[in-house]
């Protein structure tokens, strides 16, 4: 089962999500800012989600933020930035500080699944950090 970090301070938003994926068959760990992203993937040790799915503009603490940090620490793991404000130039500067792709809101479901299958690699199996 393909697990999914997902982050974002809109509570509504945040649980539709977290709805909608498990009902797709994801296993799902929810966080509500950066601080909070970074607390679960510490708590989940060898359990590392295959892919995180960030809101882009988060109080305390950004996605572009913990992005930023996960890559100055090593981290592998596919990140998908999601973003209601997304210009022409935002895609470009989100992949230069390590994004693995970004999805403006509101998005079609289809477009989102997508690319989370495509970050996982399709199959499943877990990325390693």
């Amino acid at each position: 089962m393909t697990r999914l970090l997902v982050a974002d301070d809109s509570e509504t938003v945040l649980l539709m999500l977290q709805r909608r994926l498990e009902m797709e068959g994801y296993d799902v760990v929810t966080a509500t800012d950066g601080f909070e992203a970074l607390e679960r993937l510490r708590e989940a040790g060898a359990q590392k989600p295959d892919v995180i799915l960030l809101d882009a503009m988060m109080p305390n603490m950004s996605g572009t933020e913990v992005l930023e940090q996960l890559r100055d620490q090593g981290s592998k793991i596919p990140v998908l930035m999601i973003s209601a404000h997304l210009d022409a130039q935002e895609p470009d500067r989100m992949r230069s500080l390590g994004a693995s792709d970004c999805i403006p809101k509101p998005f079609e479901w289809e477009d989102l699944i997508g690319k989370i299958e495509e970050l996982a690699g399709n199959d499943g199996s877990s990325s390693s950090d």
